[in-house]
């Protein structure tokens, strides 16, 4: 589990590393207020993916499956005018979970 305080007009990304194929279950929510979101993936030579985006959520569950072997996660921000704490919950098949932002 993953809790993040997010002030106004602040960012943050949660990326875990994975190989192509395999899937991570997660959710996060955010105890009041709402972020924009970005669930995507980036790996060697260029590649990246989009999975989903999202404005002013409250929260997201679902499954990830990696469309390659890189980093794939999260990157949120507060577009609110008071903090935010957001809760990520994952479990599933990775080898790391690490804050790139």
């Amino acid at each position: 589990e993953v809790v993040l305080t997010l002030a106004p007009g602040e960012a943050a990304e949660i990326k875990l590393t994975m190989k192509a194929g395999e899937t991570a279950q997660y959710e996060w929510a955010v105890q009041s207020g709402n972020l924009n979101s970005d669930l995507h993936g980036d790996g060697k030579g260029g590649q990246a993916t989009s999975y989903r985006k999202g404005r002013a959520e409250a929260g997201n569950a679902g499954e990830l499956t990696a469309a390659f072997d890189g980093a794939h996660g999260w990157f949120w921000r507060n577009g609110g005018d008071a903090d935010v704490q957001l809760t990520l919950r994952v479990r599933g098949a990775y080898t790391e979970v690490k804050r790139v932002i």
